[in-house]
């Protein structure tokens, strides 16, 4: 009987924020001769792939989702084993960790400019203001130009990249709503600064919105900062958690003691533990007394 090339992959997945982005990737890997199942999970922003590697390769794959408007982080070639079973041990914690902190980078860089911005906008209405700095209303929309746009193209580019991406599909989200709102008003106010015949404007009286384009873009900023955060936070936890589990059992196997990996404990094992020691695989008590904390099963503050 011959065994399938099958092999399951769990990856993470860059750019999704919402559950329509779930909808998307699956869709896009689904479509993809060799690919029997595709499940994402928002909340750890990892998706399981179960695929014939005889059809397709992770290669394709991430191709297909760079074309969906996403990025599918591929294991380095040493993790990849061989066998019906592959699961790269690709580490999740470390990928949030620097999404995490590229996030902080841009937000940091954002609201540096965007502060000065939304202050100057709001200052240049007031006559003493104006007095003050001894510019032009023209002058003064120059300098708006110029901070602006550094945020719109380096700490605003996610936006833009993503909704081009989903826009050659006839798609959008909210990446697309974000890009529509800042750019609009972006472009809007550069023609109003640069080329104000175009718009039949006359005076410099008029009004731009770069204080509106770059705070939208640091808000949104913020919240992605604060949701990656608190998802980095619970995936440390979660796996300091996981740590807490014995990688090895003593097993008594013909009157002898051996330590041995929990993968090799088989039915029927009798494992020795020892006082003060962890319980490393489930199992009955055939002998011996003592007192277990359960806490991490039960909930039970109290040994038992």
């Amino acid at each position: 009987m011959s065994i399938p090339d099958s092999h399951i992959v769990i990856l993470p997945v860059e750019g999704m924020t919402c559950a329509s982005c779930i909808a998307r990737v699956e869709k896009a890997l689904k479509k993809v001769d060799g690919v029997k199942e595709a499940n994402v999970n928002l909340a750890t922003e990892k998706v399981a792939i179960s695929f014939d590697e005889g059809k397709t390769d992770l290669h394709s794959l991430a191709t297909v989702v760079e074309e969906a408007g996403y990025k599918l982080i591929l294991p380095e070639p040493n993790q990849q084993i061989s066998g019906i079973l592959q699961i790269p041990e690709v580490s999740a914690n470390s990928h949030q960790e620097k999404a995490y902190r590229q996030l902080k980078r841009d937000f940091i860089f954002s609201i540096t400019l965007a502060v000065p911005i939304m202050l100057v906008s709001m200052m240049s209405m007031t006559q003493w203001f104006m007095s003050l700095v001894s510019l032009s209303m023209e002058e003064v929309n120059k300098l708006l130009l110029l901070a602006a746009t550094p945020v719109m193209f380096i700490s605003g580019k996610r936006f833009f990249s993503t909704a081009w991406q989903l826009g050659k599909r006839f798609s959008a989200d909210m990446n697309t709503l974000v890009a529509v709102g800042t750019g609009a008003a972006f472009l809007y106010s550069t023609v109003v600064v640069l080329f104000p015949g175009w718009l039949g404007l006359r005076s410099e009286m008029h009004d731009v919105y770069f204080d509106t384009a770059t705070t939208i873009i640091t808000l949104i900023l913020m919240g992605r900062l604060l949701e990656a955060r608190a998802k980095w936070k619970a995936s440390d936890a979660i796996k300091k958690l996981m740590q807490l589990q014995p990688k090895t059992a003593r097993v008594v196997r013909n009157g002898v003691d051996a330590d041995v990996p929990i993968a090799d404990v088989m039915v029927d094992d009798v494992v020795l533990v020892r006082p003060g020691e962890k319980i490393p695989v489930d199992g009955r008590i055939t002998n011996g007394f003592t007192t277990i904390d359960e806490s991490m099963v039960t909930g039970e503050s109290l040994p038992i």
